[in-house]
C-alpha cells in the first residue's frame, strides 16, 4: 500500500487553522486527504464519495430517493470532504480555478438534486405526484441555479441562490391531493433545512431565495404562466442581470418524467427577458445602480456588524477594482449586445470574456488582463475562505497575516503580493470607469446614471449661452432648430422620462455641433436624427452615458448629408462610435466571418432549426456595422476610395458565402453534399469597386453530374435573392441583379457551367463580353469557380476584328448616354464625355482586343492597373495611360465624394478637372476614335 504524501497538505495547513482543527480532530482524516488530494476533483468522484457516505451503490443515486436523515447526514459529510480537498489541491498550487469552482457547483448541483428527490419522494407517498396537464406525464419541479451557481463557478464557501418553477398548475393525483402551488411550494420549504440548517457536521450551502419575482412577498414557487406573466409586467432592469446566468439545475423525483419541454418553455421566456432584440444601453444605469445598492448595503451590514465602516480597498469582491467590477464590465457587454450576438449568451465569466475577445469587443491584451486579475482575485478569494471556512472577501490588515497570505498564494514575499494586488485592482477599477463612463460626465446637472431629473431640463438661457460660445449670429435659428424638434408630435408624446432625457441631451448637442466646420447644418441634422430616434429610448441612453459618441456622430453627419440619413435609418450603428480606436483599425474579416458564423449558428429555434428570421437580421445588422466601419475610416480620410471598395467587395463576399450556406438546406433539404454551385460577380462587386448602397450584378452557375438536380440549384438561386432582397425588420441585405446571366430576364436563375461557356461563344453580345472583362468568381464551389475563370480566359482571347469591335463599343457607348441625359449644365463626373464611363469603355476595348498578344490584359486587375499594362505594352503611351488612370482615380473619388454629400448624381461644375477631362477625351480619341 502506498503511504500518503502528506507533504501536499502543508501550504493548506500553514494557512487554514479550520484545516489544523479539523485534523486533529478526526486522526486519520491527514492521510485520507493526502491521498484524496493527489487526484483531481471530478464530478464522478463526488458522485461515488456521496453513494458511499449515504451507503448505497453509486448507480442508485440517481434512481431512488435518500430518506431525509441519511440525506442529510450524507450532504454535510460530503462538503466537509470537497471542501478539504479542493482546498488542500488549491493552496498546493494543483488545481486551476476551474476545477475548485466547477468541484463546488458539482457539489451544489448534487446536493440540490438528492435533497429534492427526498423530500419530493416524501410529499408524494402521502399526496401523490403532479402531472402534466393533459397528460399523466409526472412533472419535475423546474430548480433554477442564480448568479455564481448558474455560472458553474461557485466560490468555496458560497450561498447558493435558487429559484423554484414548475410547469402547470394542477392537482396531486394521492389520496390526500395538493394543489400543485401548494405541493411545490412545501416542497420548497421542507428541502431548505435539508441544505442550509447546521447541525453536529456542519451544513451544506446556505441558501437563498430571494431572487424569485417579488422576493421575500412572493410564493416560494412559481408556475411557468405566473413567471411569464411577472416578467412581461414588472420584471426589472436588475432581474435581467439575476437570471443573465440562470441554469436549470437537471432533476429527477418521479420515475418516466420528461422535463425537457418545459425547460425549453422555461428558456423561451428567459432569453427574451435578459437579452434585448436591440442593443440595450439602459443595461449600463441599471448595473451601475446595482453596483451602488450592493455596495451600500455592504457598508450598513459591516457597521451594524462591527460598529465601524470598513475600506472598501479591503473587500476583494465589492470594492474598487474587485470580483463584482470584473463581472459588470463583461456582464454588461452581454446585457448591451446579447440579443444581437447570440454568441455572446453565456453564462460563466471566463467563456463570455472569451467570447467578447473573439466578437473584437474586447481586445486580446485587454481581455487577457481581466482574466489574468479575475483568476488571482477568486484564487485570492479562496484562500480568505480556506482560513477559518468563513463567507469572508476581506483582507487581513496585519502584516503579518498579510504576509501569511502571500505565502498560501505561493508568492514570495507579502511585497511581491501587495505588486500584484495593485496592479490587478488598478487596471480594473480603469477599466470598469471607462466602460462605465464614472468619469468625463458632461454637464452641471450629470450624476451617476448620466441623466438629469425630468423637471431639470435646461432652460433657455443655458442653451443661449452654449450657442452663443459657437453659433454666433446663427445662434438663433439654432435655438428655434431646437425649439421645433420639441414640439413635434413624435418628441410630444414620449413618456416623461424619455422626453427628459432628450432634453438632457441639447445642451451637449448644441456643444458638439459648435466644433463642426457648418454648426447650424450639423444641428439640424442631429436633430432630425433625435427625432428618429426619440421612440427608441436606448438610443437616447447611449448618447447620454457616451458622450464622447455624441461628438462623433455630430462630426460624421456635419461632414456627409448622407451619413446622417444612414445613420437615422440604422440607429443600431451609434453603438459602433463608443470604442473609436477600434472604429480607426482595419477591419479583420477573418474574425468577423468567425463571430457571424458562431452567430449565425447560434440562431436556432426550440426545436433546434434554424431561426431563419433571426439570421437574416444578424446578417443585415453585421454588414451594417461592418458597412459603418468602413464609412467612419472613410470619412476620417484614413483610408483610399480603392480601400472602400476592395473592403465593402469582401463584405459582400461573405454575406454571399453565409447566404449559400444557410439556404442550400432549404433549396435541397434531402442534400447530403455541399452545392455543386457558384456565385460570379460582375460590375462593381466583380471589379471590388463596390460602394456603400451599390447593388450586386450576380450570375449563378452550376455543375453536377445528375441532371436531375438542375432544379435544385434554380431554387438555391431564387432562394439566395430572396434572402438578399428581402425587407425585413432590419431593412434589406442587398439589392440583386441578375440581367447579366445568359438570356438575360429570359434565361434561367442558374445555369450550367457548359450551357454558359455555350452562350459566351455563340450568342452573348459584345457588351456581354465587356461586361465578363470585369466579372470573377466570388464564392462557392471552388471547381465550379475554376471553370468560370476558364471560360472567361477563353472568350477574351478570342479573336476578334477591330474594326467591328470598335463600332460596337461606341454604339453602347452612345446607348448608355443616351439613357442617362444631363442637361443641367454641369458636368456629370460618370456618364458624360470625358467621365468615368469612357475609361471603362475603353479599357474593355483594349482587353478584348489585345488580350491574344498581350496576357497581362486578362487579369482582373482594374481600370488604373490595365492602363498602366495597356501603356507597357505599346497599346498607348505611357503618359496618357498615366494620366488617364490619375483621371479615373480623381473623378472616382469625386463621384464617392458627391454620394457621401447625399447627392443623387455625381454632377460638379462644368470647368471643373480640365486636366482630368481632357486626359480622358485623349484616350477615347486615340483608341476609338471621334464619336459617331
Amino acid at each position: 500500500m502506498n503511504t500518503p504524501d502528506c507533504s501536499l497538505l502543508a501550504p493548506a495547513l500553514a494557512w487554514s487553522a479550520y484545516l489544523r482543527v479539523q485534523t486533529e480532530a478526526h486522526p486519520g482524516l491527514a492521510d485520507w486527504l493526502a491521498t484524496a488530494a493527489a487526484q483531481p476533483l471530478e464530478r464522478v468522484r463526488i458522485e461515488a464519495w456521496l453513494a458511499e457516505l449515504a451507503g448505497v451503490e453509486a448507480a442508485a443515486l440517481h434512481r431512488q430517493p435518500l430518506a431525509q436523515d441519511i440525506c442529510r447526514a450524507a450532504l454535510r459529510k460530503l462538503r466537509q470532504r470537497v471542501f478539504l480537498t479542493a482546498m488542500v489541491r488549491d493552496l498546493a498550487g494543483l488545481a486551476p480555478l476551474e476545477e475548485v469552482t466547477g468541484a463546488m457547483t458539482d457539489l451544489a448541483d448534487l446536493a440540490v438534486a438528492a435533497a429534492y428527490r427526498s423530500i419530493a419522494a416524501e410529499l408524494a407517498e402521502t399526496h401523490g405526484v403532479p402531472r402534466e396537464a393533459g397528460s399523466d406525464q409526472p412533472q419535475e419541479m423546474l430548480i433554477m441555479g442564480m448568479g455564481k451557481l448558474g455560472g458553474c463557478e461557485l466560490n468555496v464557501s458560497s450561498d447558493i441562490d435558487l429559484v423554484m418553477l414548475y410547469g402547470d398548475e394542477g392537482e396531486t393525483d394521492g389520496r390526500r391531493p395538493l394543489s400543485h402551488h401548494e405541493f411545490y411550494g412545501r416542497l420548497t420549504r421542507r428541502m431548505m433545512p435539508v441544505l442550509a440548517d447546521i447541525d453536529a457536521n456542519g451544513y451544506v450551502f446556505r441558501t437563498d431565495l430571494r431572487l424569485r419575482p417579488d422576493g421575500d412577498a412572493g410564493p416560494l414557487a412559481w408556475s411557468l404562466d405566473a413567471f411569464e406573466n411577472y416578467l412581461i409586467t414588472q420584471g426589472r432592469e436588475w432581474e435581467r442581470y439575476a437570471w443573465l446566468k440562470a441554469r436549470r439545475i437537471r432533476v429527477q423525483a418521479f420515475a418516466d418524467s420528461r422535463p425537457q419541454a418545459q425547460a425549453e418553455q422555461l428558456e423561451a421566456l428567459r432569453r427574451p427577458f435578459v437579452f434585448r432584440k436591440y442593443f440595450d444601453f439602459d443595461a449600463m444605469r441599471a448595473l451601475r445602480g446595482l453596483r451602488e445598492r450592493i455596495r451600500d448595503d455592504w457598508n450598513r451590514r459591516t457597521l451594524s456588524r462591527t460598529g465601524q465602516q470598513l475600506p472598501q480597498a479591503d473587500n476583494v469582491k465589492l470594492g474598487e477594482g474587485g470580483i463584482r467590477e470584473i463581472e459588470f464590465v463583461v456582464q454588461l457587454s452581454q446585457l448591451i449586445r446579447g440579443g444581437r450576438l447570440p454568441a455572446l449568451q453565456t453564462r460563466g465569466l471566463i467563456e463570455s470574456l472569451h467570447a467578447q475577445r473573439a466578437a473584437g469587443l474586447v481586445d486580446a491584451e485587454s481581455a487577457r488582463r481581466l482574466e489574468d486579475a479575475y483568476r488571482f482575485l477568486r484564487r485570492l478569494e479562496h484562500a480568505l475562505q480556506y482560513q477559518d471556512d468563513q463567507q469572508t472577501h476581506i483582507l487581513p490588515r496585519a502584516p503579518e497575516q498579510r504576509a501569511a497570505l502571500a505565502r498560501a498564494l505561493g508568492l514570495a514575499d507579502a511585497a511581491e503580493f501587495e505588486r500584484q494586488l495593485a496592479g490587478h485592482r488598478d487596471f480594473v477599477e480603469a477599466t470598469f470607469r471607462d466602460v462605465f463612463c464614472i468619469t468625463g460626465l458632461q454637464g452641471a446637472d450629470a450624476r451617476p446614471g448620466g441623466t438629469a431629473e425630468p423637471d431639470s431640463a435646461p432652460s433657455d438661457e443655458r442653451l443661449s449661452e452654449l450657442a452663443r460660445q459657437g453659433f454666433g449670429d446663427t445662434a438663433p435659428a439654432a435655438l428655434d432648430r431646437v425649439q421645433r424638434l420639441l414640439e413635434t408630435p413624435r418628441v410630444r408624446s414620449l413618456p416623461d422620462s424619455s422626453r427628459a432625457r432628450l432634453e438632457d441631451l441639447l445642451p451637449a448637442a448644441l456643444q458638439a455641433a459648435a466644433g463642426t466646420v457648418n454648426p447650424s447644418v450639423t444641428l439640424g441634422r442631429l436633430c432630425d436624427l433625435f427625432e428618429q430616434i426619440a421612440q427608441r429610448r436606448v438610443y437616447l441612453t447611449l448618447l447620454a452615458e457616451y458622450p464622447q459618441a455624441l461628438a462623433r456622430v455630430a462630426r460624421m453627419i456635419g461632414a456627409s448629408e448622407w451619413v446622417a440619413q444612414y445613420l437615422t435609418r440604422h440607429p443600431l450603428l451609434l453603438d459602433s462610435l463608443i470604442d473609436w480606436r477600434a472604429l480607426m483599425a482595419p477591419p479583420d474579416f477573418g474574425q468577423i466571418r468567425r463571430q457571424l458564423v458562431e452567430a449565425l449558428d447560434a440562431c436556432v429555434l426550440p426545436d433546434g432549426t434554424p431561426d431563419i428570421e433571426r439570421q437574416m437580421n444578424l446578417m443585415r445588422d453585421t454588414q451594417r456595422q461592418v458597412s459603418f466601419h468602413v464609412l467612419a475610416q472613410d470619412l476620417e480620410g484614413q483610408i483610399s476610395v480603392e480601400k472602400v471598395g476592395d473592403y465593402l467587395s469582401l463584405l459582400a463576399d461573405l454575406m454571399l458565402e453565409q447566404t449559400i450556406a444557410r439556404v442550400w438546406c432549404q433549396a435541397a433539404p434531402d442534400a447530403t453534399e455541399p452545392p455543386r454551385f457558384a456565385v460570379i460577380a460582375y460590375g462593381k462587386l466583380g471589379g471590388k469597386e463596390l460602394g456603400y448602397e451599390s447593388d450586386l450584378d450576380l450570375v449563378f452557375l452550376f455543375d453536377d453530374s445528375d441532371e436531375a438536380h438542375g432544379e435544385r440549384y434554380v431554387r438555391l438561386g431564387r432562394r439566395i435573392v430572396s434572402w438578399l432582397n428581402s425587407m425585413t425588420s432590419s431593412g434589406r441585405l442587398y439589392e440583386v441583379d441578375l440581367r447579366l446571366r445568359p438570356d438575360g430576364d429570359a434565361g434561367l436563375v442558374a445555369a450550367t457551367v457548359s450551357a454558359f461557356a455555350r452562350y459566351q461563344r455563340e450568342s452573348a453580345w459584345a457588351w456581354e463580353h465587356q461586361a465578363i472583362t470585369r466579372a470573377r468568381y466570388a464564392v462557392g464551389d471552388a471547381g465550379v469557380g475554376a471553370r468560370f475563370e476558364a471560360i472567361r480566359r477563353d472568350v477574351l482571347l478570342l479573336p476578334r476584328d477591330a474594326g467591328v469591335l470598335a463600332e460596337e463599343v461606341r454604339s453602347m457607348r452612345a446607348r448608355i448616354a443616351a439613357g442617362h441625359p444631363n442637361k443641367s449644365g454641369l458636368f456629370d463626373v460618370k456618364h458624360d464625355p470625358g467621365g468615368m464611363v469612357d475609361i471603362e469603355f475603353v479599357t474593355q476595348y483594349l482587353v478584348l482586343l489585345h488580350a491574344r498578344e498581350h496576357p497581362p490584359l486578362l487579369e482582373n486587375l482594374g481600370n488604373i492597373a490595365l492602363l498602366r499594362i495597356a501603356g507597357e505594352a505599346g497599346l498607348i503611351s505611357p503618359d496618357l495611360g498615366r494620366r488617364a488612370g490619375d483621371a479615373y482615380r480623381r473623378l472616382r473619388a469625386e463621384q464617392h465624394a458627391l454620394r457621401l454629400r447625399g447627392m443623387e448624381k455625381a454632377r460638379i461644375a462644368a470647368d471643373a478637372l480640365p486636366e482630368e477631362r481632357a486626359a480622358v477625351i485623349e484616350l477615347w480619341r486615340t483608341v476609338l476614335g471621334e464619336r459617331g
